[in-house]
């Protein structure tokens, strides 16, 4: 597998910075998984892993909205979180156990991605151990934003979650559904208006 001029200059740009931040990496190393990536578009609405599937891939974002999702047995989806450009996403729990996935991971605008087979990820931490640095990360980050979804869910009221939200995903909102805002908050829509509302008049009255 080897990728084109224009997607190693992607790669460069958008990969590269994210590995290089959760542990060094040797240069020829970064090359070597570099190579191994390949570059999946995913249309509005097209998944990444649906729910029933086993997961097989670890995607890097270059661009676009992804969503995590589960649904109930009713057929609702209640959203667990979003992946932005700049974030790793993917079926965890389904890729380590090699069970069909209860979550889906899906595009909510057209976006492309860096695909890494689960079966390569594997192979590179037999490589060398500046992946296992890499990999151990990501699963102490995916643990970290879980304990703390779940702190927000136990503890925080409905105001304080959606400030919560406003503030650590500040970059993503003005592409966001509402309906899948008020879903990752545990609120209905109309509740999702009204807080707005509110926060909205509380920053008139601070100008």
């Amino acid at each position: 597998m080897s990728l084109t001029r224009d997607n190693k200059r992607l790669a460069a740009e958008h990969v590269r910075p994210l590995l290089q931040r959760l542990g060094p990496m040797p240069k020829e190393e970064l090359a070597y998984l570099e190579a191994r990536l390949s570059l999946r578009p995913l249309k509005r609405g097209e998944f990444l892993t649906r729910a029933g599937e086993v997961a097989d891939q670890v995607g890097f974002v270059v661009d676009g909205l992804l969503r995590k999702l589960h649904v109930t047995p009713r057929g609702k989806p209640i959203v667990r979180g979003f992946g932005g450009p700049g974030s790793v996403v993917g079926a965890y729990v389904s890729l380590l156990t090699g069970a069909p996935s209860y979550l889906s991971v899906e595009a909510l605008s057209d976006s492309r991605l860096f695909v890494l087979p689960w079966s390569e990820m594997n192979a590179l931490y037999r490589r060398h151990s500046c992946f296992q640095t890499i990999g151990r990360r990501l699963a102490e980050l995916t643990l970290l934003e879980r304990e703390a979804r779940a702190h927000e869910l136990l503890t925080m009221t409905a105001s304080e979650r959606y400030a919560r939200f406003r503030e650590t995903h500040r970059e993503l909102l003005p592409q966001l559904r509402s309906y899948d805002i008020a879903s990752y908050l545990g609120i209905t829509p109309v509740s999702l208006s009204r807080l707005r509302g509110r926060a909205a008049a509380a920053r008139a009255r601070g100008r």
